[in-house]
């Protein structure tokens, strides 16, 4: 128990991923048997053997490279975290500006369905791509990290304000996802720390945002109009369906443990059998160096997957696990390139989180995830991932300060 509890402080990252690759392996032979089994250990072996040669490189010490630069987090003033929550209510009260105001409060006022999905819509598509890239930022990483922070070095205060202004804005977007967003670093350090208490007062913030969007978004609810002219395609009920619970439960055990799976078994089948090897072209900035011309499977793959969907005209995406874009562009060689970016990236993780590893869960589990479903690149930039990181590297010293006097986080 002693040698898995150490494995598991020393390798979190890695491990959390096998259990991330398990749930793709299920999902595989669920949907195709063992037809594509193999194409999946030719990625997974490569990426445990890369992952521990460059563990041994490393002698068990941090990479050399961050020796030359430890030295930039510690000329951080003390207050340098309330400049980051300054950033963070910055951005969110110059966003709120530029797109006129909080678009969950409009909703309120709107009683009918379609002019709900044009308001969401409208968040986005109205606002610049500036704003929208760091909007996006802020919600998956400034301000989670933020939040984070805050809570290790006791400054309630300024938690309590940040933690209302974070979730009025996760309100204001309009997106369910987003509060989860949030909160899910802090919720998952309260759980490791035991504090049910402040648990539940995490979970509440975010049910009553979530029930809040909910309602925002049924008119029907405040005797408006569920006009049927949303696009809404998924299965009909009849008379015989189960319950509407049962009905939830089997749609998220088949989103979380089979869809993830199913769409890696479908890229297989369909690449390279109806769509070719894009040696290097589904990299936009490969394209862009070379001049030619740059296929975003995801978008490409969709009339394939879902013709019942494009048939009425649906544009749509099927994201697929990280290391199937490698496999799209140069094929069972692109399974062991993926391992070993892959590899080099988590141990990279390992190096700058250290044994810290509520921390490194914390800060690393939602991003790990979301390698089930999404390219690196994306989950390291869009994603903020690689923000998170950096973020912690900076201020990996008020973390380790306040380790010890953290046990009684703020929520009390």
């Amino acid at each position: 128990m002693n040698t898995i509890k150490a494995f598991l402080k020393k390798h979190t990252v890695l491990s959390i991923y096998t259990v991330v690759f398990l749930i793709l392996l299920y999902g595989v032979i669920e949907t195709s048997g063992g037809k594509y089994v193999l194409n999946l250990f030719l990625f997974f072996i490569p990426l445990v053997l890369f992952y521990f040669g460059f563990t041994k490189l490393a002698k068990g010490k941090e990479f050399r490279i961050f020796n030359s630069i430890k030295k930039i987090p510690k000329q951080l003033p003390e207050y340098a975290y309330m400049i980051l929550a300054g950033l963070c209510v910055f951005l969110i009260i110059g966003h709120l500006i530029h797109i006129g105001g909080s678009a969950g409060l409009k909703g309120l006022s709107v009683m009918d369905t379609n002019s709900i999905v044009e308001l969401r819509r409208n968040i986005t598509s109205e606002a610049s791509t500036l704003w929208n890239y760091l909007s996006s930022f802020n919600i998956k990483a400034v301000l989670p990290f933020t939040l984070l922070l805050l809570a290790f070095k006791k400054k309630k205060l300024f938690f309590w304000i940040l933690l209302i202004i974070g979730a009025f804005y996760a309100f204001s977007l309009m997106q369910k996802s987003y509060i989860l967003t949030v909160l899910f670093p802090i919720i998952l350090l309260s759980l490791f720390k035991q504090k049910y208490l402040q648990t539940i007062g995490l979970f509440i913030t975010c049910g009553v945002v979530i029930v809040g969007l909910v309602y925002i978004q049924n008119p029907q609810m405040r005797g408006g109009i569920d006009n049927e002219e949303k696009i809404i395609v998924e299965n009909i009920k009849d008379d015989n369906s189960p319950p509407y619970m049962v009905r939830v439960l089997i749609g998220l055990n088949k989103r979380m443990l089979i869809t993830p799976g199913e769409i890696v078994s479908n890229w297989f089948e369909t690449i390279p059998s109806k769509k070719p090897f894009l040696y290097g072209n589904g990299y936009r900035f490969y394209s862009t160096v070379t001049g030619s011309e740059y296929h975003e499977y995801a978008h490409e793959l969709y009339p394939i997957l879902k013709p019942h969907y494009a048939e009425r005209g649906l544009k749509g995406s099927v994201n697929a696990a990280s290391f199937m874009y490698e496999y799209s562009n140069f094929g069972k060689i692109g399974l062991v390139l993926s391992a070993l970016l892959l590899a080099f990236f988590f141990a990279i993780i390992e190096a700058i989180f250290g044994n810290n590893v509520l921390l490194k869960t914390s800060l690393n589990l939602f991003p790990v995830f979301m390698l089930s479903s999404g390219a690196l690149s994306t989950a390291l930039f869009s994603g903020g991932w690689g923000l998170v990181i950096l973020l912690y590297f900076i201020f990996a010293k008020d973390f380790k300060s306040n380790n010890e006097r953290s046990k009684s986080l703020p929520l009390n």
